[in-house]
């Protein structure tokens, strides 16, 4: 089983996540973040319940737009907002079986995918 990359065409951290995974060889599957988001249930499995900011795109326009950098929702109201728009989810997002991925750094697709 392959893990699923959700991507968004023009994020340039998802493009360097896939050529990261790609150089090393790492076969996945793509699926597009906004046509398709993650469920609700696997957004659940992954988010930390203490604390949603590292899994929270501080990029997007409702981030800032609502000051959520100040006022950190907590993890239902954080889901439903990602759920209405998934810009809100860091990207990119990498889920196979029981383990998951917010975001791009080496050491961690290391320890994770490769």
């Amino acid at each position: 089983m392959k893990p699923t990359f959700f991507d968004k065409k023009t994020c340039g951290t998802c493009k360097k996540a896939k050529a990261y995974l790609d150089q090393k060889n790492v076969a996945f599957d793509v699926v597009d973040i906004i046509n398709e988001p993650p469920s609700k249930e696997m957004l659940e499995k992954f988010i930390d319940e203490d604390n949603v900011k590292p899994f929270l795109n501080s990029r997007s326009a409702i981030y800032r737009e609502m000051k959520l950098g100040q006022n950190l929702p907590d993890k239902k109201t954080a889901i439903e907002l990602m759920l209405k728009d998934p810009n809100l989810i860091k990207r990119p997002f990498i889920v196979k079986g029981a383990v998951g991925s917010f975001g791009f750094k080496a050491e961690e697709f290391d320890n994770k995918w490769i």
